[in-house]
């Protein structure tokens, strides 16, 4: 049996292992940066709406000072709507679970995402990353 292309879908439900897979490794900021847009609108509690690159960086390597080892994230409910051609809105679960340098962390939070899949180079870009 030959293999089928995988759908654009599927991809992003495999780039979502991915992603998560490097954040737990607490990866470099570099990785994260190549797939999210240079006007990247993020929000995680405890923080306040920020708003490309720099921000994301400032946000990660604190948080990477802050802890004491890697973190575990477990994705659940997915919901993958396609919004308008190669766009999608992207509504999950997580469950974060991270010792800090100061307490433990274990906690439910709800992801939103916007992303267009780049069917030339054949990734995602996340325009937007809302925890709650």
């Amino acid at each position: 049996m030959e293999n089928l292309p995988q759908t654009t879908v599927e991809k992003i439900e495999a780039f979502m292992k991915k992603w998560f897979k490097h954040f737990d490794d607490l990866d470099e900021n570099s990785f994260f940066l190549q797939y999210l847009s240079e006007d990247v609108k993020m929000k995680f509690p405890g923080s306040d709406l920020f708003i490309g690159h720099e921000g994301f960086s400032n946000w990660f390597t604190e948080s990477k000072n802050n802890l004491l080892d890697k973190t575990t994230h477990h994705i659940s409910d997915i919901e993958i709507k396609e919004s308008a051609q190669n766009q999608f809105d992207i509504t999950f679960k997580v469950r974060y679970i991270a010792e800090m340098k100061d307490n433990k962390i274990d906690m439910n939070v709800r992801e939103d995402w916007k992303l267009t899949w780049n069917e030339v180079n054949n990734q995602p870009l996340i325009s937007e990353y809302l925890v709650s």
